[in-house]
């Protein structure tokens, strides 16, 4: 499966360990710039919003992970309006207080995961084809 991840530049390091823990179980991140050549990096530097649009559609699901920048919100407005399932996930239980969250949280397309690595990939092999049906994405 292919998924989008968004998020903020303080947490590089996690979303890069993230992707290769998820990249070793089968998943595929469409928007990993660690797997993109410098010239293609270029390219895509001049049309980033294309770029981010596409990996959006092509996603099977997305993943926002906290703290995310104020852009996470239209890439979760654009994904939600493809019909993608959402994960929201933070290492900190804290970043789900009731001032820190959108709106859009809330809603049945969005499942919220914290804690650790091994949490969230037992969540995500529930969206996975393999799934059972009891395994189904919880929605809250």
């Amino acid at each position: 499966m292919k998924y989008y991840i968004a998020s903020d530049e303080k947490n590089l390091k996690q979303v890069k360990s993230l992707i290769k823990k998820l990249t070793s179980k089968g998943f595929t991140c469409v928007n990993d710039m660690n797997l993109i050549t410098n010239d293609e990096k270029n390219q895509i530097t001049d049309d980033i919003g294309e770029y981010e649009k596409r990996g959006i559609e092509e996603a099977d699901f997305m993943l926002i992970f906290l703290t995310a920048g104020k852009g996470n919100l239209y890439e979760l407005g654009y994904a939600l309006s493809l019909n993608k399932k959402i994960i929201v996930y933070s290492p900190e239980k804290e970043n789900y207080h009731i001032n820190k969250k959108s709106i859009f949280h809330n809603l049945p397309e969005v499942t919220i995961c914290s804690g650790t690595f091994y949490k969230l990939v037992k969540l995500i092999h529930t969206l996975s084809p393999e799934g059972s049906e009891k395994d189904s994405l919880p929605l809250k």
